[in-house]
């Protein structure tokens, strides 16, 4: 099955565009599945094995998917993640059938679990300021102002922690105050608007970044030492979404805020503060580069349920 993911995989970022992102958790995603069909390989006298004790994929069947969903489940994982898993698992086995690896696609009437409706978390106006200004009191100057410009730009462009790790210094205009994000979701590009004083706090960090002769060459590909990458950490690696939670992390314990927060509350907030003052939804949508409006309308539930909130505690007959 390894060669097959493979050729899946190739297929997809050749023919397909997928981003690197998309091509890791599909990756991660087969590779588990792979596990569980040789771990069932060996239990099995039968099974889907094939002469030699290997497992066959034209073997696999519906059963044998819902088996690894309920051992997925006893390992606690959401609903969310579980419908990511079967979203490659269909991929995967679409790509099979059609290349005539297997006959039968066994992802036939396999349904994802129905998903918890959970409104996102986000921050207040002055919960964010908090937050962005956390990094001030940083000694070491570099990481103060990589910190100051990494969360300002998180909540001013509304940009995903994908698409933050990812850019390059050439992606960023100061002179005009604008963000390209060459590889979005799905691959697809768009301009992000900043303002001046997220503008000067990347300026700042570059310049202190440059006097310590950061970055250092590029030299390979992945997490290694990046000469194109605009954050990076203080031994010139690329920085990874990872980095970027830790160091939330990290800021939400030295200030006030009683929340879970991630880098994508940061977006959230973005959205949901702009449709508070008055946004449009359609121009909302574009900034965030949703490819659906569905996909925006969440943050009018948001909203919707603040101004619930706000009525019910200001109305005398509320």
């Amino acid at each position: 099955m390894t060669w097959d993911i493979m050729k899946f995989l190739t297929y997809l970022e050749a023919e397909r565009n997928a981003s690197p992102h998309t091509l890791k958790n599909y990756h991660i995603d087969l590779k588990e599945f792979e596990r569980f069909l040789a771990e069932s390989a060996r239990r099995s006298p039968e099974g889907f094995r094939e002469e030699g004790g290997h497992y066959s994929l034209s073997r696999v069947t519906p059963f044998v998917i819902r088996e690894w969903l309920i051992s997925l489940n006893k390992r606690n994982y959401s609903r969310a993640t579980i419908a990511r898993k079967l979203a490659s698992l269909r991929s995967f086995f679409r790509y099979m059938k059609r290349t005539k690896r297997c006959t039968l696609n066994p992802m036939v009437g396999i349904y994802n679990p129905k998903q918890e409706k959970k409104l996102p978390t986000f921050l207040s106006v002055d919960e964010v300021l908090e937050l962005i200004n956390a990094p001030l009191s940083e000694k070491d100057k570099l990481i103060r102002l990589r910190d100051y410009a990494i969360l300002m730009l998180l909540y001013v462009s509304g940009i995903r922690v994908s698409e933050l790790v990812n850019l390059e210094e050439e992606d960023v205009d100061l002179l005009w105050s604008r963000l390209e994000i060459k590889k979005g979701k799905g691959m697809r590009g768009r301009f992000a608007p900043i303002n001046q004083r997220t503008s000067q706090a990347i300026k700042d960090y570059l310049i202190e970044k440059k006097s310590r002769n950061l970055p250092f060459p590029a030299c390979g590909t992945g997490r290694g030492r990046s000469g194109k990458k605009i954050f990076l950490s203080r031994n010139g690696k690329e920085l990874s979404a990872r980095d970027v939670q830790r160091l939330i992390d990290k800021y939400i314990k030295k200030i006030s805020i009683q929340k879970r927060i991630s880098p994508h509350s940061l977006r959230h907030s973005f959205a949901t503060h702009l449709l508070d003052r008055g946004a449009e939804l359609k121009d909302v949508q574009e900034l965030l580069g949703h490819r659906s409006i569905a996909t925006t309308q969440i943050y009018t539930h948001i909203s919707s349920a603040k101004m619930r909130k706000e009525y019910n505690k200001a109305h005398p007959r509320a």
